[in-house]
């Protein structure tokens, strides 16, 4: 699990995209905002009804998976006074909820990637598209103003060195 200052720097990242994002002139921009916004919303929701919902057979399954890898032949030779118990079942009960937790935090974790990495990707987009509109958009004006520097009397006839 990400420390707290990772958390942090994620979190205002994606605040700040989202906000970058709202600054969008086209309405398409926006409403492709929205939907992906809203999609990653939908998505998440369903994810938390479901880890909620399915907690417990969720926490069978991994709970099950501890003790059949608690189970497995182990090859390597040690004593008895220096190994552990692979069957304590509090260390296996807390290992399964911390694997269930685990898992649903790399779920939200990947969701939130992908929509952050959608959401630059429009955000790249639309950014790139507006400065070559404005480049162009200027650029006949500064050419028709270099054509029509004209420059009165000894000026005008310096010869460029």
């Amino acid at each position: 699990m990400p420390n707290h200052a990772e958390n942090l720097k994620r979190v205002f990242n994606r605040a700040s995209l989202r906000k970058r994002v709202k600054a969008l002139i086209r309405p398409a921009d926006a409403e492709k905002t929205r939907e992906i916004i809203n999609r990653y919303g939908r998505e998440t929701h369903k994810q938390e009804t479901a880890y909620h919902k399915d907690y417990a057979a969720r926490f069978k399954l991994a709970l099950q998976a501890r003790i059949d890898k608690a189970g497995a032949k182990d090859i390597t030779l040690k004593h008895r006074m220096f190994g552990s118990d692979n069957f304590d079942k509090a260390a296996l009960t807390r290992a399964a909820h911390r694997d269930v937790q685990h898992d649903h935090a790399r779920r939200m974790a990947h969701l939130e990637r992908s929509e952050t990495q959608e959401l630059d990707t429009l955000v790249a987009t639309a950014e790139q598209r507006q400065s070559t509109r404005i480049k162009t958009r200027d650029t006949p004006k500064e050419g028709f103003a270099r054509a029509t520097n004209r420059r009165g009397g000894v000026e005008r006839r310096q010869r460029k060195r």
